[in-house]
């Protein structure tokens, strides 16, 4: 079986929690290090510090890294391919009482197609499409992709493109109409549709 070439990490590099580091063969695991079947990861947000005398690497903690989305958080993303089963986005920020914050790195997250709604979906190409905006709810993170969830009135789509002639489209109701053309789209909306500043 032919293993996927792993990115290796440098001395002072910025890490996350659950990001990989290497295996056990090169490197003893430190402080801040967790150890999988033979691999390396992090175990919390810092800076990688490899000790070339002791053979050992760990992950100092560092005081500014942007904030991770934790459970119940509400995030903004963008989606960026849509299957099946789930929706693809990439998390922009993390929405909190004193406006957005930054999320520390650009992270995939996924909405699954039972937490995108109550009720049934018949396709997910109904509810999401390519480059919506989407406001959601972090419901696990300990695991990558990050899952969201969409369930609630608040929760799905606040910003959409006309998929024909892409203009922003406008609320009717609960149907999306394309101002230039005239095309009727379907989303999963939230009640925040085109009423958010993501400044």
């Amino acid at each position: 079986m032919v293993e996927p070439k792993k990115k290796t990490v440098e001395n002072g590099e910025l890490v996350l929690p659950g990001d990989y580091l290497g295996v056990i063969e090169e490197f003893l695991p430190g402080e801040g290090i967790i150890e999988e079947n033979g691999e390396l990861y992090a175990a919390r947000a810092g800076r990688v510090k490899i000790d070339l005398e002791k053979i050992e690497i760990s992950v100092e903690p560092v005081t500014d890294v942007p904030p991770l989305p934790q459970v119940g958080d509400i995030v903004i993303a963008r989606v960026l391919e849509v299957k099946s089963q789930a929706a693809i986005v990439e998390l922009l920020k993390i929405e909190g009482r004193k406006g957005y914050r930054e999320i520390a790195t650009s992270k995939l997250a996924g909405i699954h197609v039972s937490q995108v709604k109550d009720g049934y979906v018949e396709s997910m190409n109904s509810e999401f499409k390519i480059g919506d905006i989407v406001r959601a709810k972090v419901l696990t993170n300990e695991k990558s992709p990050i899952q969201l969830t969409t369930r609630e009135p608040n929760l799905g789509v606040i910003y959409a493109l006309c998929s024909s002639c892409k203009v922003p489209l406008v609320r009717r109701s609960n149907v999306l109409v394309c101002p230039k053309c005239g095309r009727r789209e379907s989303r999963k909306l939230s009640t925040y549709y085109r009423k958010l500043k993501l400044e």
